[in-house]
């Protein structure tokens, strides 16, 4: 059974400025260098009709890890994670995430919105909502290894959103 990841933030900057540095291809390099670890990496970046895709790449390295996933994977993970926005009308983002452990039998997937909380014009906080799940196949295991996962994930959230604070704070 999947266990779901729910990340509920509000920042004081409008949809339309976090939106800009979430698919801004400085503002993920930079967000790697910090958070990515040492095989991170922004693999692609596209702009398309309707809106920004692209991949990264994030390195664990397995003394981070704790030891009942270490007897899984056995080495450093590596995460390749795809994101993929558009504007669904204004003041409101939407968005879909993807990620997969390099070697283990693990899914991440999950929807994401970006809105404006109030009038933009007098009001600049928007709130950030990612909503997922996280599967793992493995008998036994599999839940156990889906609860560290998700509890991983929700700290990398709350890292990120730490990150963009200070990075739409120093880019102002």
């Amino acid at each position: 059974m999947a266990r779901r990841i729910e990340h509920r933030s509000t920042s004081e900057w409008a949809a339309a400025r976090v939106y800009a540095a979430l698919v801004d291809v400085d503002f993920l390099v930079d967000r790697l260098n910090e958070l990515g670890g040492a095989s991170s990496a922004l693999v692609s970046h596209q702009e398309t009709e309707d809106g920004v895709r692209f991949q990264v790449r994030h390195g664990v390295p397995s003394d981070e890890l704790p030891a009942v996933a270490r007897t899984v994977v056995g080495s450093d993970l590596t995460i390749d994670r795809s994101e993929s926005w558009r504007q669904a009308e204004e003041g409101h983002y939407s968005g879909e995430v993807a990620a997969e452990i390099s070697g283990a039998p693990c899914s991440i997937t999950g929807s994401m919105w970006l809105r404006d909380l109030g009038d933009p014009d007098t009001s600049a906080v928007s709130e950030f909502v990612v909503s997922g799940a996280v599967r793992v196949s493995l008998p036994f295991l599999g839940g156990k290894l889906e609860d560290i996962v998700a509890d991983q994930v929700q700290k990398l959230l709350i890292a990120e959103e730490h990150f963009m604070t200070e990075w739409l704070a120093r880019h102002a």
